[in-house]
């Protein structure tokens, strides 16, 4: 199951494609990949900057479940004010790094893309 996450900058704030390059589908749920709760923030030395409170997880975690064909891939959107309120910074550095929470017949574990340099 070799699921990838990208992130890239779009309009005013960040997308996120999720693609499987593996030879089977995948199942997992995005119900978790949720605002400040699916991001890393690192300031220009590396170190952890805090962002906002998490929001509250949904209570069905089946109702975000997505099956990736082979060679399919998902977006998932995120406002640039939902994740920094204070805008980008400069020198920060952000990633998504997401858990897909452990459901039956699903991937869980945490999904993670390569660092974005911001501002």
């Amino acid at each position: 199951m070799a699921l990838t996450a990208a992130l890239r900058p779009a309009g005013d704030g960040f997308e996120v494609e999720i693609a499987n390059g593996g030879a089977d589908p995948v199942r997992f749920s995005t119900a978790t990949m949720l605002g400040s709760a699916a991001f890393d923030l690192a300031d220009a030395e590396g170190r952890p900057v805090p962002l906002g409170p998490p929001p509250m997880p949904p209570s069905d975690l089946a109702a975000g479940l997505v099956t990736l064909a082979p060679g399919e891939s998902t977006t998932l959107r995120f406002r640039l004010g939902e994740l920094l309120p204070d805008g980008p910074g400069s020198g920060r550095r952000l990633r998504f790094a997401a858990a897909a929470p452990p459901l039956e017949g699903a991937r869980s574990g945490t999904l993670e893309s390569p660092w974005l340099e911001l501002g």
